[in-house]
């Protein structure tokens, strides 16, 4: 019986004995992140699934935000045809090769509407043919150590239904799903975000208090605003305003109108205070009133609503000395914890670790090799810094992730483009002009240029994860030892922030000798001459997004983002390029190296790529015409008239953009002697 028939015959009899077969990747979640690393994995022809509980993608937008408008700006117009450069403006597209999956043609709303979204994921997830498994809950996520594996142990996942799933390799996309809670006594009397009315009818003539000051909470008011007899926002922090932040996530000017009302005195307010100092209290009449959890302790448990102190009754101009009739908690929301196996230390138990898993800046689960967290949940890496934990920024680094996995395991490195060292500063100028991913994710991504020996060419990254710079070699699988420039965006330092003044006078810098002092996104250039330790990295200067490198160079910042002017922008990068690599990086005319070769000993690198091969400049009558009046060129059609109407014979070179002769280079300086 238990010879191998025997064995395959029990199996088949008693399923639950059979050992699922495990899948490469696992992805959990089909919201934005989930559909994004799928249509990754796909297109790579990688084997994977997608689990979701809910029975469509993008199921958060069905019932999020409450009141249907988004805060991500659908800018349809930018005058530009680059498709590229029109996704810094595009905040809702995940990356695909199909046009037709641009957010623009589902919404003409510049705050589109939550319904959108949704139909947008479901089109992308249907039109691509993902691999999506729907009416899937995933219940439990547990290791199974097996030296075979991977990572050393495959990631068991239970649904609903007991079915087990075995993966190699966990991308969880699940976003932040659990209402923060802050408990204190009458948190009980509490209506949440996720269940209030909508209805601002049931508002009218209503005291109401909202407690948070994010989004959440401002759209909350903003709905009610007009029907209600007051409305007060308490927070533990100050507002901070996404125009002075620079941060997406923090209040944006679509919803705060409450601020208006604050400041114009009319009434609404907003009050600061820590909510676990506080209670709330409600009356025989179903009014509610805010105390002090001292107050309560002290009064004892025992005791009614009606007998426990007030702030008031000790000072009169208590600010919150009125009764409301509702209070709302609108205070984010974390990472559901509670399906994972503590084997896999997701969480450390600290306040921030609540809200979001443990990982490195790689994504990578530091508890649980082989687990990545992609989308809102991996904010963490980026927390109000960057755009990490929405759409136009975790599509990048989503991206980045799947580079990291086909290195890892499928020894595919990370796509790069080999070029002549004389592309380094037209190359690096596109890429500032036009990558989204380097515009959305400032601070965080970075292109990385790997100098090939002796400054011949070199390799461009895109969007390689900064504080895993030490690691690029193991992750990349290319080589830096040549030396290195990481592109890099930032604002000033000390322009942004909760108390900064971003409209100050004077506050754009526009002459090339006070770039460093830029405020606003611009570009920055760090040379490394070896590639930085893992020490180094850690180590580095306070505030400094990267280790302290060889040489730095900041492109002075632009007004219409557009760096290409020839004296402010490319000059003194192509200047600071050839210092580092002790090269020069012009073009020239076919004339000019011919005039080198005759004269020096080394030729510039263009001369030697292009000259040499007979690869100069495709002479024109323009062109010609143009490096006469510059005075780069001789003009050879004026000095042949004179010798003519002098009677002497004018000798014979070949065109302009083509080396003096057909034959090889001795045979060019040959004749060209002859004729001197």
């Amino acid at each position: 019986m238990w010879g191998s028939p025997g064995l395959l015959l029990t199996l088949a009899l008693h399923p639950a004995l059979a050992v699922a077969p495990a899948r490469d990747y696992c992805v959990l979640g089909a919201g934005p992140a989930g559909l994004q690393m799928a249509y990754f994995l796909q297109r790579a022809g990688r084997d994977y699934t997608v689990l979701e509980r809910a029975p469509g993608p993008g199921s958060f937008f069905a019932r999020y935000p409450r009141h249907r408008k988004l805060i991500s700006i659908n800018k349809r117009y930018t005058g530009r045809s680059n498709a590229e450069f029109n996704l810094r403006h595009d905040w809702n597209s995940l990356l695909s090769h199909d046009p037709r999956l641009l957010f623009k043609h589902y919404s003409a709303a510049y705050f589109p509407d939550a319904g959108d979204m949704l139909r947008y994921l479901g089109d992308f997830a249907g039109r691509l043919g993902l691999r999506v498994q729907y009416n899937t809950t995933v219940v439990h996520v547990a290791l199974d150590k097996d030296r075979r594996a991977w990572n050393g142990h495959y990631f068991v996942l239970t649904d609903h239904k007991g079915q087990e799933y075995r993966c190699r390799v966990l991308l969880v996309a699940t976003g932040l799903s659990v209402p923060n809670h802050v408990d204190f006594p009458g948190s009980e009397h509490l209506e949440g975000y996720e269940s209030v009315s909508v209805d601002p009818e049931d508002f009218v003539g209503q005291n109401v208090l909202i407690l948070g000051r994010g989004n959440a909470a401002f759209e909350t008011a903003e709905n009610i605003l007009g029907v209600t007899n007051f409305i007060h926002m308490l927070s533990r922090s100050r507002v901070r305003l996404s125009w002075a932040t620079h941060y997406v996530g923090d209040l944006r000017a679509i919803n705060n109108g409450l601020l208006d009302t604050y400041q114009l005195k009319s009434l609404d307010g907003l009050l600061e205070s820590d909510l676990t100092d506080l209670a709330i209290l409600k009356d025989r009449e179903g009014k509610f009133h805010v105390t002090l959890k001292f107050f309560v302790e002290e009064a004892g448990a025992n005791q009614s609503a009606d007998a426990i102190t007030l702030p008031q009754d000790d000072s009169d101009n208590f600010a919150m000395r009125v009764a409301y009739d509702r209070v709302i908690r609108c205070l984010g929301w974390n990472f559901d914890f509670s399906i994972f196996n503590e084997s896999l230390r997701l969480s450390s138990g600290s306040e921030f670790s609540r809200k979001y898993p443990l990982i490195r800046a790689s994504y990578e689960a530091k508890g649980s090799r082989g687990l990545f967290v992609l989308g809102t949940a991996s904010h963490s890496v980026d927390y109000r810094k960057s755009a990490g934990g929405f759409i136009h920024g975790f599509r990048y680094t989503v991206r980045a992730v799947h580079r990291l996995l086909e290195q890892r395991h499928h020894g595919v490195a990370w796509p790069a483009t080999q070029l002549p060292i004389t592309q380094l500063t037209s190359s690096l100028l596109r890429r500032v002009n036009e990558a989204s991913g380097l515009y959305q994710m400032f601070g965080v991504l970075a292109d990385v240029i790997l100098v090939k020996e002796n400054a011949t060419a070199f390799e461009y990254l895109e969007e390689f994860p900064t504080q895993m710079l030490a690691q690029l070699e193991s992750l990349t699988g290319r080589r830096a030892r040549h030396g290195l420039f990481v592109v890099h965006m930032e604002y000033g330092r000390n322009f942004s922030g909760p108390e900064k003044d971003v409209f100050f006078y004077d506050r754009s810098v526009g002459h090339t000798e006070d770039a460093w002092q830029s405020n606003f996104l611009h570009p920055v250039i760090y040379y490394y001459r070896h590639l930085p330790t893992e020490q180094e990295v850690r180590f580095r200067p306070a505030q400094w997004p990267l280790p302290r490198p060889t040489a730095i160079h900041h492109i002075v910042e632009d007004f219409l983002t557009d760096w290409t002017a020839p004296v402010s922008h490319v000059l003194p990068l192509r200047r600071f390029l050839e210092n580092c690599l002790d090269t020069d990086l012009r073009t020239f005319y076919a004339e000019s190296c011919f005039l080198f070769a005759l004269t020096r000993q080394k030729l510039p690198p263009f001369c030697q790529q292009g000259y040499l091969r007979k690869q100069g400049l495709a002479s024109t009558q323009s062109l010609r015409r143009h490096g006469v009046e510059s005075r780069l060129m001789q003009d050879h059609a004026a000095a042949s008239q004179h010798l003519r109407d002098s009677g002497q014979q004018p000798g014979h070179r070949g065109p302009v953009g083509h080396p003096p002769a057909a034959g090889t280079l001795a045979q060019s300086l040959n004749s060209d002697k002859e004729e001197l």
